[in-house]
């Protein structure tokens, strides 16, 4: 069974001293009961997935930061274990942002892209991402955005899951991923897999012993099986604990192994 973390991070001590010293991120270690002592080089992080028997993980990279480019080889390194998702760090730059996307998709290691609207607070279904959408839907790559209420301290509204039928509806055949689980909107989530056949959640920064018991029903489901795909958010929510709570999951083998990372697979080209 293929393994795939959909969000991984590989952070320099000094980028997470910059990430927790940022208004609202104060307690998210003591929230997820993650180590950022752990967040170093792509070589530990290899060797915790190899601990964990993880087989590909999916590396964040910020559009605008300038080891991104460097990153990329480093992981291009690395074909059969490691991607990258490019995170939209500059919403309120769409033009710069769009450009860079287009220099760094053709990139063998990209995979994903990422929206999170906490960080800047601008809703999901703003103006300001609409150009990084169309770039996605152009390049035939999946977007993923961060839905429901936030571990930082900081508005929620921007992340509220009604907000992703705009997106869905102006485009059609563009793969969205709801991250972070979405919670405590589960059952609209549900609702809108079975409306939108494009639309997939993923659980990471969340443990998967605490998914809603209706969700984990519905991954079991005809209909719902391949819609929810596992993550970790490692090392903020350590990856030993978050994979292994994702196998404790009461699934049958087939809806384990699309959790797991036969969806992943399937969405981001890896087969």
């Amino acid at each position: 069974m293929t393994v795939v973390d959909l969000w991984v991070n590989a952070l320099t001590g000094q980028a997470a001293e910059a990430f927790m010293a940022q208004a609202g991120n104060e307690g998210i270690p003591d929230l997820l009961g993650g180590d950022l002592s752990a967040a170093s080089t792509l070589q530990r992080l290899l060797a915790t997935m190899d601990a964990c028997g993880v087989d590909v993980g999916v590396v964040a990279a910020g559009l605008s930061a300038g080891e991104t480019d460097a990153l990329l080889d480093q992981v291009a390194a690395h074909p059969d274990r490691l991607r990258v998702a490019l995170v939209a760090d500059r919403p309120d730059r769409p033009t710069r942002q769009c450009t860079r996307l287009r220099a760094l998709a053709a990139h063998p290691a990209v995979a994903l892209v990422r929206v999170t609207p906490l960080v800047h607070q601008y809703p999901l279904n703003d103006k300001l991402y609409y150009p990084v959408y169309a770039t996605c839907a152009e390049l035939a790559l999946p977007v993923s955005v961060n839905v429901g209420i936030p571990g930082p301290r900081v508005r929620s509204a921007c992340q509220h899951p009604e907000l992703l039928e705009d997106v869905l509806i102006d485009f059609k055949g563009l793969t969205v991923i709801g991250a972070h689980m979405g919670h405590p909107y589960e059952a609209l989530l549900m609702q809108y897999m079975l409306k939108w056949p494009d639309l997939y959640l993923s659980n990471s920064a969340y443990l998967a012993r605490y998914m809603d018991p209706a969700l984990v029903s519905f991954m079991d489901s005809s209909r719902g099986t391949g819609r929810v795909l596992y993550a970790s958010d490692h090392p903020f929510l350590p990856m030993e604990r978050a994979v292994a709570a994702a196998r404790d999951l009461p699934l049958s083998d087939a809806a384990a192994q699309a959790f797991l990372g036969g969806t992943a697979a399937r969405l981001l080209g890896l087969d």
